[in-house]
């Protein structure tokens, strides 16, 4: 481990920040193709790759993104409502997305071993944040949700990390979070946490790593080796 906080394990660890989409649940692959026909209905195209390098973002600041890109020039607010209601339209039409293998027992442990369990995401659907409470009744409170309707700036900027770290009342050095996009590794290095990557997606290791990640795995078994080792 490269942070020195750790090098004689995670004991002291008071809580977990796990994002949603791509860490809890596998729903990268949804939010893609929901995000693809939401552009095209303007003719415009919205490449995988840039979907998982963008993850992250709200859904204002993805939509900005693009209307710099493609017109020079931010969405107004008609344009963002126009575009995230097509999007969410689609979204809502696909299969329910699953939880990663694993990451149920994850969060089991982690709470038997006296650690809160705390989601930082960028969404601001209310039915999906209604819907992971649900499925992880018992271990994710909704008022240990930030969302991205609790913050100015979302992710690469570390506010969504900060506000949880206000909320929880943790310091740094009592936390660590789980991330899977390069976007929300900086936001979480940027407000000074050490950060587990899980690459579910289609991007490389090394984007993760370049991003600042402190460890970069594959799946919640092997995050579940690093906390709980026999």
């Amino acid at each position: 481990m490269k942070d020195k906080r750790f090098l004689n394990g995670f004991g002291s660890i008071k809580a977990i920040f796990f994002d949603m989409d791509g860490v809890i649940y596998d729903s990268m692959g949804n939010h893609s193709e929901a995000w693809s026909k939401a552009f095209a209905f303007l003719g415009w195209d919205f490449p995988l790759e840039q979907v998982y390098l963008q993850e992250g973002r709200t859904g204002a600041s993805t939509i900005h993104l693009m209307y710099q890109e493609k017109l020079g020039r931010p969405a107004t607010d008609g344009e963002i409502r126009l575009i995230y209601g097509k999007k969410t339209e689609f979204f809502d039409k696909m299969p329910k997305s699953r939880p990663f293998p694993g990451i149920s027992e994850l969060m089991g442990k982690a709470k038997s071993a006296g650690m809160e369990i705390w989601v930082v995401t960028g969404s601001g659907q209310d039915i999906l944040l209604e819907e992971l409470c649900a499925d992880f009744s018992g271990l994710i409170l909704r008022n240990q949700i930030i969302s991205g309707k609790d913050v100015i700036h979302c992710k690469p900027h570390p506010e969504p990390y900060l506000k949880a770290l206000e909320r929880s009342g943790f310091q740094t050095d009592q936390v660590l979070v789980i991330e899977n996009a390069p976007l929300g590794v900086q936001a979480a290095k940027a407000a000074g946490i050490y950060t587990i990557a899980i690459n579910t997606g289609i991007l490389e290791d090394e984007i993760l790593w370049q991003s600042g990640a402190d460890a970069v795995v594959k799946e919640a078994a092997q995050v579940e080796s690093l906390l709980f080792p026999h």
